[in-house]
């Protein structure tokens, strides 16, 4: 029975209006028409922290809508994390997150309140960061290898803060006690540099902390750099040798990225991977990014959903090789 001309007229017709209204639907056209909130598993003028208030400021510029950056560290980015994933997928609720909760921690931790894979998407890179391990001036220690000759001298007299359980900050120590030899014991912070100001006030003899929120205090001589933890001499300390001069093949450190709530509309994911990559790149933003030890990177969604992966699968080795547990 063949439909009559106007039916076959109004059906297309009506399809079309359809397929106009889902696809209208679907496209950020008004994204974001409100307050978008970043929040951050650190304290204020940690690097990450730097990083998400450069960019927010500027999206807020772009976008003519408040970005507010909400701090929630403790935990090492435990409570962060598991804020996102519980928050509406709707691209209003943002995460800078870095490799301690998204893939250091679920290689350690058996029951954490979110599943970073599932729950959680990556969005675009932002930067990543060299660490840099300092001392109190008091220890005496100038060289890595000061530190190591005092840590064999009297094993778990010294010891060492970090961001948390999990965090970059305690695998970095832990890979060189591995390499060393030596044993330290472990004193975890809420963030890094809470712990950085103990090792000032001479409560905790080293730690490794991100280039940035250190420079100061290692210019000023209430820090001693021993040794910086990338594979060449960071341009912000170079008189510091870096750890690998000392144990060859020696890395770590940390990055940064935007992640969203799983199932996110992906049009709303692109329309906040394209402005946030666009702001870091700019030449602008890796100069003024640099002078606060802040590599600047933007790679969009794709390569940084390869890169999170690659990470987790890394993390899980070098856990497994240092033999790091919950604490």
């Amino acid at each position: 029975m063949r439909a009559h001309p106007l039916l076959k007229t109004v059906l297309a017709l009506w399809t079309g209006a359809l397929f106009a209204l889902t696809v209208h639907a679907q496209q950020p056209a008004t994204y974001p028409s409100k307050p978008v909130h970043i929040t951050v598993a650190n304290t204020p003028g940690s690097s990450p922290d730097v990083l998400a208030r450069y960019l927010a400021q500027r999206l807020s510029e772009q976008w003519k809508q408040p970005v507010v950056v909400d701090n929630r560290a403790g935990a090492a980015g435990i409570l962060a994390a598991d804020g996102l994933a519980k928050a509406p997928a709707d691209g209003y609720s943002l995460l800078v997150g870095a490799d301690g909760p998204i893939t250091i921690l679920p290689n350690i931790q058996a029951r954490l309140p979110y599943d970073a894979r599932r729950d959680l998407v990556p969005v675009v890179s932002l930067g990543q960061i060299d660490f840099v391990l300092v001392a109190n001036p008091k220890t005496g220690f100038r060289t890595v290898a000061d530190f190591v000759r005092a840590a064999k001298a009297s094993p778990g007299r010294i010891n060492y803060a970090s961001a948390g359980n999990g965090s970059p900050q305690q695998l970095s120590m832990e890979l060189l006690k591995q390499k060393a030899g030596i044993y330290v014991t472990h004193i975890p912070y809420r963030d890094g540099p809470l712990g950085m100001q103990d090792v000032i006030a001479g409560q905790v003899d080293v730690m490794f902390i991100a280039v940035g929120p250190a420079l100061p205090h290692i210019r000023s001589g209430r820090l001693v750099a021993l040794g910086a933890s990338g594979e060449k001499r960071h341009a912000l300390l170079p008189e510091v040798p870096t750890v690998a001069e000392t144990y060859a093949g020696y890395r770590s450190g940390t990055w940064f990225g935007l992640f969203a709530p799983a199932r996110t509309p992906q049009p709303v994911l692109d329309a906040i991977a394209a402005e946030a990559g666009r702001i870091v790149q700019a030449p602008t933003a890796r100069a003024e990014l640099a002078a606060q030890g802040i590599e600047a990177t933007g790679f969009p969604q794709r390569q940084f959903q390869r890169q999170v992966s690659a990470e987790y699968e890394r993390y899980a080795q070098i856990v497994k090789a240092v033999g790091i547990k919950a604490e």
